[in-house]
């Protein structure tokens, strides 16, 4: 479901808390309702219980507000901003078949075996080697709660969205694994009554309405045997470094006989936060680790015991790890 308030054309609406007031304007942004059809005559206001989308628009003093975001966009060099407006949809035309487009063509990315495929929003950089084994997973229900605007000009449809997109990939005979919390700007073309992706690339630019998945309120029990395995997986598939996706700690360089082990539970004071704008599921906790090594003919020992942060996806099949970091590390 992409959200639950309506904005429509006629009027904008202005979600602050539970309490939706409403303002005469010619556009508005909508985060709308999978199930609402748009057409060319709407011209009346609905609200629905649960609020879970918003609908935003400028009201008085938005001059300086406009004024902020574009000086914010020529000094600092963000994207340029998501379009604040919507003309009315064409007749007949739902926001659940703008973003289902999306999500049809998210799954060709997510398919595709290359590190920056066209018209896509993830590309791999790595400054190590060239990639290889290229495997794309797309995390986070991509379209939910997505922002949905339309241009009546030149009949496209603008969509925000986010996702978090999980690289895995070998350089250099070494596995790789890199994770990434993403916005994305899709552009959906409405040709002929036919909706066409155009493309969609990464965005970031201040001002841009905020996305706000729904928790589904798991139980934690899954999510804690899932991220106790990945631990001990980290550990036992652990040689001279630990596998990709696990804390980026080794031994000195020329070590030889590696061996690794926890201390403790890593579970003990470990708290779990739902990620509204991702939809994932941020864990911090501490752990202990000790690696024992041989170095010129020396054996030693190192233990340590940092914060970290993990990173887990809920899933149609169950809970996912993407990965385990020192919550410090960048």
């Amino acid at each position: 479901m992409v959200g639950d308030q309506i904005g429509y054309a006629d009027r904008d609406a202005i979600n602050v808390g539970n309490d939706y007031h409403y303002h005469d304007h010619s556009k508005t942004i909508i985060n709308p309702d999978a199930n609402q059809t748009y057409g060319e005559d709407d011209s009346e206001s609905s609200e629905s219980g649960s609020g879970a989308g918003t609908a935003v628009a400028a009201t008085g003093g938005g001059g300086g507000l406009i004024a902020l975001l574009v000086v914010g966009y020529l000094i600092f060099g963000t994207d340029e901003p998501f379009p604040t407006q919507t003309d009315p949809f064409p007749a007949g035309v739902q926001s659940a078949a703008v973003t289902a487009s999306v999500g049809s063509w998210l799954d060709k990315c997510q398919a595709a075996a290359s590190a920056a495929s066209v018209n896509c929003p993830q590309s791999i950089d790595e400054t190590m080697g060239d990639a290889s084994n290229i495997h794309w997973t797309f995390y986070g229900n991509p379209v939910e709660a997505a922002f949905v605007n339309y241009t009546a000009d030149d009949k496209h449809f603008d969509v925000l969205g986010t996702v978090v997109i999980s690289a895995d990939y070998t350089v250099s005979t070494k596995p790789q694994r890199v994770v990434t919390p993403m916005t994305y700007w899709a552009k959906v073309s409405w040709i002929d009554g036919k909706l066409e992706v155009q493309a969609i690339k990464e965005h970031s630019a201040i001002g841009d309405p905020d996305v706000k998945k729904q928790d589904p309120k798991q139980a934690w029990e899954p999510k804690a045997a899932k991220l106790n395995n990945a631990f001990k997986r980290c550990v036992q598939g652990a040689s001279s470094a630990m596998p990709a996706g696990c804390p980026d700690w080794t031994p000195p360089r020329g070590s030889e006989k590696v061996r690794w082990s926890m201390n403790g539970d890593p579970l003990l004071t470990a708290r779990p936060s739902f990620d509204l704008k991702y939809g994932v599921i941020h864990v911090t906790g501490t752990y202990g680790l000790t690696v024992r090594y041989t170095l010129l003919g020396e054996t030693k020992t190192e233990s340590r015991t940092p914060n970290y942060e993990a990173l887990i996806a809920p899933t149609a099949t169950g809970p996912v790890v993407l990965q385990i970091k020192d919550k410090d590390a960048t």
